[in-house]
């Protein structure tokens, strides 16, 4: 493991400690607004472009391991392949993270109706064994952390 993987899956774990099922779903879902938020207000620029990719990719490959808890075979890869094509503007990308957000909330509640407990664990790359509870605020503080990245404003047109 990478220091930085301990050390963020120290940061996580002990800032995810308290989450229930219910403030999971909660968090997951104040998060959207935020970002949705913060996208509506966004240049649509290659850069902002390049990050809600990112963002939308780690939230789908987030999706994938979380999908181990059910059953799924793991794959272990990176996200890239999980961003969307190149080539959206930012409606569309905004409109992407919008679903696949719903998804992960989806995801949760179908791990709760399992009886999947927080504490199962399930590998990250540079983390190795994650708590449920740990990868729910990963992908909850990511987004939020990368879309403040994003820059304000309408690109002009030359």
């Amino acid at each position: 493991m990478s220091v930085i993987g301990t050390i963020l899956r120290i940061v996580m774990e002990r800032s995810s400690r308290k989450l229930t099922y219910e403030t999971a779903v909660a968090q997951l879902e104040k998060g959207r607004e935020s970002v949705l938020a913060l996208m509506d207000s966004a240049a649509d620029t290659p850069e902002n472009r390049k990050t809600v990719r990112h963002v939308i990719g780690i939230e789908r490959w987030g999706q994938h391991r979380l999908g181990v808890l059910k059953g799924e075979p793991l794959t272990v890869d990176e996200y890239d392949s999980y961003q969307p094509q190149d080539g959206l503007d930012m409606a569309q990308l905004r409109n992407a993270f919008n679903v696949v957000r719903g998804q992960t909330i989806e995801l949760i509640k179908e791990l709760e109706t399992d009886g999947v407990p927080l504490e199962r664990k399930v590998f990250h790359n540079d983390i190795k064994e994650f708590t449920l509870r740990g990868w729910i605020g990963y992908l909850s503080g990511h987004a939020n952390i990368e879309m403040k990245r994003l820059k304000k404003g309408v690109q002009q047109k030359l």
